[in-house]
Order: structure tokens, then sequence, then C-alpha cells
């Protein structure tokens, strides 16, 4: 990736002045309507998914396109009668669906709270609509759903992964009188390359990088240029917000130090000079460092060679082992590192003794095909720890 960017500002450099954008007609955004009830919002997400979405497989649509439409979750009315109502809204991250949050919500679920999950505009369809895609419009969605939401509960969290993180933290910083805390997994505050300043300029002149045809029903195989800048500026906005502006406000954030899609060292920057409440903690998954607790941090060592895991990818961390779909024992591969190369990537997807991790070149010389791993074997203790979390600070706004 970051070859092809550097390729592409020669090519920017390169380019009249009078170049400045793509031809494609631009379409309307699907966002959560201000004061909308969420059933009515769900309601209209599935005619729109089922109207826009390219299918993996026209036979199995019903499957698909459940994994793709925003959802709820309410608590067991018996199990958890009598307790206050308290609610955790989601958001998926770029090129992801609500599919991606399922692990989570159904853990806070079991634990005895309601959970809210939206569909991020731009996203559940097609790749191509993300080409005119707004941090705006992701930003309206999730503000409308919280607001809406917390009309109807006792206690609100906000919470997300990557880009939905981002837009949590965001609420949560600007509505703090209101929210109890964040619930963060792998965050975007940055996104991890050197040269991410230079998506804006790209996106003038370019739509994509590549353009690879899915063969995943939760998420896309590839991301346009301009949904990458918004993803930019949304992160640099966030981010400076936070850090002029810390506060005690209860955050939950959980990362992996060896992420390769956001820069982890920026957050725990961001946590450690922002999140600065004395009840904010953070677990931070590292191949390299050993497992050790502080006040505020906890470190899992993901040096795993009797798994045959070498570190948490980003997507890995909040994910579930016994997920069908992405678990240990899934149906569903990430192996889109190797797209360009079809013998690699039917490597990747058909070794039974493979390899997973995080990109490294500790893992490529495990595996010249080793696949992303996509799930977390420490997921049930992370969510416990996650509804502790929550639990301990239901009460600390108010």
């Amino acid at each position: 990736m970051r070859q092809k960017l550097v390729l592409w500002c020669f090519c920017v450099l390169a380019l009249p002045v009078s170049v400045t954008g793509y031809a494609t007609e631009e379409q309307a955004q699907f966002v959560y309507e201000p004061e909308e009830a969420f059933t009515h919002y769900v309601a209209r997400a599935e005619q729109y998914v089922n109207e826009r979405k390219t299918w993996i497989k026209v036979d199995d649509k019903p499957r698909e396109l459940a994994a793709v439409l925003p959802f709820e979750l309410l608590p067991d009315a018996e199990n958890c009668a009598g307790r206050a109502r308290i609610g955790v809204l989601l958001s998926h991250g770029l090129s992801d669906s609500p599919f991606s949050m399922r692990d989570p919500a159904q853990a806070l679920q079991a634990a005895c709270y309601q959970v809210r999950v939206v569909l991020l505009p731009g996203h559940g369809t097609k790749s191509e609509d993300l080409l005119h895609v707004s941090r705006d419009d992701w930003r309206m969605t999730f503000r409308n759903a919280a607001d809406e939401f917390s009309k109807e509960i006792d206690v609100m969290y906000v919470g997300g992964f990557s880009t939905g993180g981002a837009l949590a933290a965001e609420y949560a910083w600007q509505h703090s009188e209101s929210v109890a805390g964040a619930i963060l997994f792998s965050p975007v505050f940055k996104v991890n390359s050197s040269i991410d300043w230079l998506s804006p300029w790209l996106a003038m002149v370019k739509d994509w990088l590549d353009n690879y045809p899915s063969d995943d029903f939760a998420k896309y195989a590839s991301i346009p240029l301009p949904a990458i800048a918004q993803v930019y500026k949304l992160s640099k906005e966030v981010r400076n917000l936070i850090l002029d502006n810390p506060k005690q406000l209860p955050v939950f954030i959980a990362l992996s130090e060896d992420d390769q899609t956001v820069d982890s060292s920026v957050s725990e920057k961001v946590f450690n000079e922002g999140m600065i409440g004395a009840k904010s903690q953070m677990v931070l998954y590292s191949k390299d460092q050993m497992s050790a607790n502080t006040d505020r941090i906890k470190v899992h060592n993901t040096n795993w060679p009797e798994a045959k895991i070498l570190g948490l990818s980003h997507m890995a961390v909040h994910g579930n082992p016994e997920n069908t779909y992405y678990g240990a024992a899934g149906e569903y591969r990430i192996c889109g590192w190797y797209l360009s190369d079809e013998a690699l990537y039917q490597a990747c997807r058909e070794d039974k003794d493979n390899w997973f991790g995080e990109g490294s070149d500790a893992l490529t010389k495990s595996s010249p095909h080793a696949a992303r791993v996509s799930w977390n074997p420490n997921f049930n203790e992370l969510m416990q720890e996650v509804a502790f979390f929550i639990k301990a600070n239901a009460n600390s706004n108010r």
C-alpha cells in the first residue's frame, strides 16, 4: 500500500491542475434520520441494502442481507429483570458492516446490556458506494442514533471498531454529560502510514489504488481513495479534539500494538494524554512485549506459536474464536494480502496447517501464505473486562 501511495504521489504531481475529480454520478447516502425510531431505521436499511447490494451468492441472499443490516440485541427479560436499562451503541469500521460487531454485541447482551449497532453510510452494499461518502454522513448517523437511543435507556455507553471507534470517541467527548463511557476496539486516531496525508490529494484525481471484487459477504475487498481520505481527516480531527481537551470520562480501549491498519503508538498517546480518567483502561496486545499490568494498562503477549498465531490483527481484537464465519474454525479466512497473486491467495485459504497473525517479517518466515488472524483467543476474558467496566462506571456521570 505504501509503495502504491508513493507512486500515485508522483502521478498527482505530473497531472494538470484542471484534473480535479471523478465523473461517476453521486448517490444519496443512507443515513440515520433525526428522531427516527430504530425499528424504522432498520426497515429502511433493509430496503436500501436489498436494492443496492452486490451479492456474493445469489442463492444465499437472506444470510448475506442479515449480516450487513443494523441490529439490536435485548437483554434476557427473565435473567436481567430488575436491572437498570443500560445501553451500548456500537459502530463498525471502514469497509466493514454491522456483522463485525456481532461478537461483542452478543457478549454484552449476555451480560444484560441492550445493544444497538448502526450501518455507516456507504457500507453493506458495494464498495463503489464509498466513492462519495463523507465523514459528516458517518457522524450524522452515529449522532442521530445515539441521541435517539439515549431517550430510551437509563445509562448509555458508545463504542465501536476502528472508524466506528473514532466516531464513538468524538461523540463521547462532545456529550460527556450524557455518556457514561466509551468502549473502543482498535480505534483509528491515525492511519498506520507516514504518507497518509497524501490521501486527500490523491482522492482528487484517482478513485482507486486497486479494486478487487469481494468474496466476503460481510466486508469489502477494496476501499476507494476518497473514503480513505475521509478517514484520514476524521482521525486527525478526533485525535486533536481529545488531546486538546483531556477528560476524566471513563474509556475502555483494546488494541494490538502490531496493528498494520492504525498507528497503535498514536492511540497509546491519545489514551495517555487525553483519556486521563483514573477509571479509564487500556488492554494492549503485543507479540513483542511481555504480559504485564499497571493501574490503567494491561499488556497481553500474543506470541502463540502453539496456536500458530503471531500477533493480533486490526480486526482480531474483538473477534470471538467461536464465530462460525471469521472464527478459528470458521468458513472464511482473511487472505486479502494476496489478492494480486491467485496461487498465494488459494494457498492461504486452503492450507489446513497455516499460520495466522498481523503482517510482519516474522509471520512471513513462519508461512509465506499466512492468513490475517480474525479472532482473539482471549476474547471471553476481554469481554468480561468490558462488562465489568460498564457496570463499574454506569453511574459515574450521574
